[in-house]
């Protein structure tokens, strides 16, 4: 009986553990049916960059990357999976500890859903280059645009100023050239302009990576009024039988000069030294003007020669036809065309009356600046550079009428 008693025993547990096993089995068997694994990946998770203020303090600054995504792939049941978004995934890079040079930092990865399974990450390292910020003191080359009022000249204006730059070593290093540009268009007052200040590299590209000290620059520009004034001889000694005053003559017999307005506006002649009339009999004397204080002359260069026979001034005529016109600032977009103008003359002479210098045309440069204008027919002034030895006799400038319209699809 007893035997029997244990024998029943043994059956049950054995009972038990199959029972046991085989609702494991049927459990897992419901689970995978009902509720599978799944696998999924979720992408162009922004990857944050931690301890940044650590670097900053180091005086260091990340050149690269700016900003880093992964692709992270995460495992787990359906049931967690329908949960999961690209809010649920965080990943993160930590700085901290790092200094100047090259670095693959591993990226960290967190899923905030329970019972996930982060499988891989892509990429599973960040490159990063960190560089030591530096500082250097450059010059800036101040510009101005742009014309100023009708009868008005710029006066002395500096020409640099030195300011610290500030910025990654690299950046540093690649600084060609550094501006800043004051418009002194259509002004005609003294005034102070104030312009940001910009560093550009060996294409002009502008570097945005730097700082400056100060940030823009203050400019002092002195504007200056100009006027066109005769030049009076200015003779002494006896004067001989059958001549008179009439008889001696200056050239060029006027000049333009500029100064302050109220200075200017109270001259009405510009007087050349005293010259002896014995000097000037059969022949042609240089000769010097005299200047009032605070006054000069708009062409610094220009020559005085007197004498008691006609001064005869060589003017040579130019012709300047569409060709020859560069165009510049053209916008990309339109196609442009010079109209209802051939070709335009001007007259020039030597700056010294008694040269025989004559001007080539292969030495002139004529443009035009479309910079700003849009869609339509404009009348653009045409300007003219020529050598420092010659001077414009013709006064009034000179405008070609351009006409600009939209590129068709076969002239792009």
């Amino acid at each position: 009986m007893k035997e029997k008693k244990i024998k029943n025993n043994e059956n049950d547990r054995m009972l038990l553990l199959i029972s046991v096993v085989f609702a494991i089995f049927l459990w897992l068997y419901a689970r995978s049916e009902i509720d599978p694994e799944r696998t999924i990946t979720i992408r162009d998770v922004n990857v944050r960059f931690e301890n940044i203020a650590e670097i900053k303090a180091n005086n260091l600054e990340i050149i690269s990357p700016k900003e880093a995504k992964v692709n992270v792939k995460i495992k787990g049941n359906q049931s967690n999976i329908s949960k999961l978004n690209k809010d649920s995934v965080s990943a993160s890079v930590n700085l901290a500890g790092y200094y100047a040079g090259d670095y693959k930092i591993p990226i960290k990865v967190s899923v905030d859903v329970t019972n996930m399974v982060v499988e891989s990450r892509s990429p599973e390292t960040i490159n990063f280059k960190i560089e030591e910020i530096v500082s250097r003191d450059i010059g800036v080359n101040l510009i101005t645009k742009g014309s100023v009022a009708d009868n008005y000249v710029l006066g002395n204006i500096k020409q640099e100023e030195t300011v610290t730059v500030t910025g990654a070593k690299s950046y540093i290093d690649k600084i060609e050239r550094v501006s800043a540009v004051f418009d002194v268009d259509g002004k005609w007052e003294s005034t102070v302009l104030t312009s940001k200040i910009n560093a550009y590299d060996k294409d002009s590209n502008v570097i945005n990576e730097v700082s400056f000290s100060p940030e823009t620059i203050d400019l002092e520009v002195p504007i200056l009024k100009t006027q066109i004034l005769p030049v009076r001889l200015n003779i002494t000694g006896e004067m001989p039988e059958g001549m008179d005053t009439k008889d001696f003559s200056v050239e060029p017999n006027s000049v333009t000069i500029k100064g302050n307005s109220v200075v200017v506006n109270k001259i009405k002649e510009i007087s050349t030294e005293l010259v002896n009339v014995n000097d000037l009999i059969d022949k042609q004397k240089p000769v010097e003007i005299l200047l009032p204080d605070g006054i000069s002359l708009v062409d610094k260069d220009i020559k005085f020669v007197a004498s008691a026979q006609p001064i005869t001034i060589p003017r040579q005529k130019i012709t300047i036809k569409n060709e020859d016109i560069d165009i510049k600032n053209a916008p990309e977009d339109y196609n442009v065309e010079i109209i209802e103008t051939d070709e335009l003359e001007f007259e020039v002479t030597p700056k010294n009356p008694i040269s025989n210098k004559k001007l080539y045309k292969n030495s002139i440069v004529a443009f035009i600046d479309l910079a700003g204008l849009e869609e339509g027919e404009h009348d653009v002034k045409l300007d003219i550079e020529i050598p420092s030895e010659f001077r414009f006799l013709s006064k009034d400038p000179l405008y070609v009428k351009v006409k600009l319209h939209k590129k068709g699809i076969f002239d792009r």
